[in-house]
C-alpha cells in the first residue's frame, strides 16, 4: 500500500541503516539560448532538486557516488565533460562531489558513441522504410546493450550500505539491482517544465499550417514498429519519492510542492 512519505515528520532512522541506496534525479535539458520564462523554470528545477537531496541527505545520509548519464570519464575529467553537456547538472554534481563524492561513470564510451550515431540517423528523417526499420532496430538494441552496460558499472561501484545519486534522462529503462533502494527526487518545476514544453510544441503546430502553394513533399517514411517512449520518469520498482521542500520565494500557489509519496513493492500472496 502506497504511503505519503511528506507525512513522515521524523522517520526512524533505524529503517535506512543498511543497504545501498540511489537518489534518481530526471535529467532535463534547454536550448542554447532558452527563453526567460524556461530558464527561469529550469534553474528553479535545480535549485529544488538540490533541496530534496539536502533532505534526503540529512535523514538518511551522504551522497558517496554521483552518476551521470552521457559521461563517460570519472572524476574531474568526467565533471568538466559535464559542463559542456548540462549546466544544470554540471552545477548539482559538482556541489556534491564538493561535499566528498566521487564522480563516477556509467558509461561505455563505445555504446555512448554507438548510440548517438544511431541517433542521429533517425533524425534525419529517412525515407526508405527498409532503412528506417533498419536503423531503428539497431538504435533499440543498442539502448538495451547501453542500458545493460549502465546498470552492471553501477553494481560494481556502488558499495555496500554507500548512496549513489544518478541523474538521467526520465525515460531510462535502466534494471537495477534488486538490493538497490532508489528514491526519485521529484522537484514541483518538473511538471511546469513539461507543461511549458507541451504549450510550446502545440503553439507550433497551430502556426504551421501547409501552404496551399507550396507543392506536396513525400513524407519520410514510418517505422513499421512504433516507436515507444522508454519507461516512465522516475518509476522503478523499488522507489520512494523525496520529499519536497518549501516553496521558493516570490512562487505562485501553482508551483507549491506538491507532498511527495513513497511506495513499496507489494509482495504477491
Amino acid at each position: 500500500m502506497a504511503e505519503e512519505l511528506g507525512r513522515i515528520t521524523k522517520p526512524e532512522a533505524e529503517q535506512f541503516k543498511d543497504g545501498r541506496r540511489l537518489f534518481l534525479v530526471p535529467l532535463i535539458f534547454t536550448p542554447p539560448a532558452p527563453p526567460r520564462e524556461l530558464q527561469e523554470i529550469v534553474e528553479r528545477y535545480w535549485h529544488e532538486a538540490l533541496s530534496q537531496i539536502n533532505g534526503l541527505e540529512a535523514r538518511i545520509g551522504s551522497v558517496k557516488r554521483i552518476y551521470h548519464e552521457m559521461v563517460a570519464l570519472d572524476g574531474e575529467g568526467g565533471l568538466s565533460t559535464l559542463g559542456s553537456i548540462n549546466t544544470g547538472s554540471h552545477n548539482l554534481a559538482k556541489i556534491m562531489v564538493e561535499r566528498g563524492g566521487c564522480f563516477t561513470s556509467v558509461e561505455d564510451i563505445d555504446l555512448l558513441n554507438e548510440f548517438m550515431d544511431w541517433g542521429r540517423c533517425l533524425s534525419t528523417g529517412l525515407y526508405s522504410h527498409k532503412v528506417l526499420n533498419t536503423v531503428l532496430q539497431s538504435y533499440q538494441e543498442t539502448q538495451n546493450r547501453r542500458n545493460q552496460e549502465m546498470a552492471s558499472r553501477l553494481d560494481k561501484s556502488l558499495g555496500s550500505d554507500e548512496i549513489g545519486l544518478l541523474i538521467v534522462t526520465e525515460n531510462h529503462r535502466i534494471q537495477f539491482p534488486s538490493d538497490i533502494e532508489v528514491f526519485y527526487v521529484a522537484p514541483p518545476a518538473l511538471d511546469e517544465y513539461k507543461r511549458w514544453l507541451r504549450h510550446q510544441e502545440e503553439s507550433y503546430t497551430r502556426a504551421k499550417p501547409q501552404s496551399q502553394d507550396e507543392p506536396e513533399k513525400k513524407a519520410p517514411a514510418k517505422a513499421e514498429k512504433e516507436v515507444k517512449p522508454e519507461a516512465e520518469a522516475g518509476k522503478p520498482a523499488k522507489a520512494k519519492q523525496a520529499a519536497s521542500e518549501k516553496p521558493e520565494a516570490g512562487a505562485s500557489e501553482g508551483d507549491t510542492p506538491r507532498p511527495a509519496r513513497k511506495t513499496r513493492k507489494k509482495k504477491s500472496s
